[in-house]
């Protein structure tokens, strides 16, 4: 073979090794992840996640999505330190707060978790943040904490949907308090009078969800 010859293979030698040595596009790096996540292969959604957060580091939708991974590779205190990471960035977004209690309940710290939950219900205030403290409440055995907690969240979301309601009714449901439940479900029947699951579970409990059963939420 010609010096020639040579030359040029050798250069179409570097180029495609300089090619398979690239960095990948970090959309693909991302849904590569996505992908491999759907379909339960955690170890491998790690891969990707970890190269688009290390190349991306303010990427916080994938770090959460590197948190939740850390969950499913039962590593709740590497997804604990990325679920703060995530809220630092955006401490209003009801994922991110959700997914760091999870990791806080899965590494048994107690303490930690009803303090965090505690301090975004009464620093922000929200329905949701007062729903979301009742519901670890009830989970840790603080039974009257927990209905404390979703009677604030009713109050707060001041008869605008049935989420607090039926929360409140799934909880009496569990303590074996029919009248309690009953009256719940009222509130949320007189939010969406229509709604047959609403009806279908009043009727399971023996009573008739008419326009006069509905009862006005407090």
């Amino acid at each position: 073979m010609s010096t020639r010859s040579l030359a040029i293979a050798s250069l179409i030698g570097l180029s495609l090794l300089a090619g398979c040595q690239a960095q990948r596009n970090l959309n693909l790096v991302r849904e590569m992840g996505d992908r491999s996540y759907a379909r339960g292969e955690y170890d491998a959604a790690l891969t990707d996640y970890q190269e688009f957060v290390a190349r991306k580091p303010d990427g916080v939708e994938v770090r959460y999505s590197m948190a939740n991974t850390y969950l499913k590779l039962n590593q709740p205190q590497l997804a604990r330190e990325q679920f703060y990471q995530c809220l630092a960035v955006k401490p209003e977004n009801e994922d991110y707060a959700g997914g760091l209690a999870e990791a806080l309940l899965a590494c048994n710290e107690r303490e930690e978790l009803i303090t965090f939950l505690t301090r975004e219900a009464r620093d922000r205030g929200r329905s949701g943040d007062y729903l979301r403290l009742g519901r670890y409440q009830f989970q840790l055995g603080n039974v009257d904490e927990a209905k404390l907690a979703m009677i604030t969240a009713a109050k707060l979301d001041g008869g605008k949907s049935i989420k607090p309601h039926v929360e409140l009714a799934n909880l009496y449901r569990t303590l074996g308090d029919k009248p309690s439940e009953l009256r719940r479900l009222r509130m949320a029947l007189f939010i969406e009078p229509k709604n047959t699951d609403l009806q279908k579970r009043i009727r399971d409990l023996g009573e008739v969800p008419g326009p006069s059963f509905v009862l006005q939420p407090e």
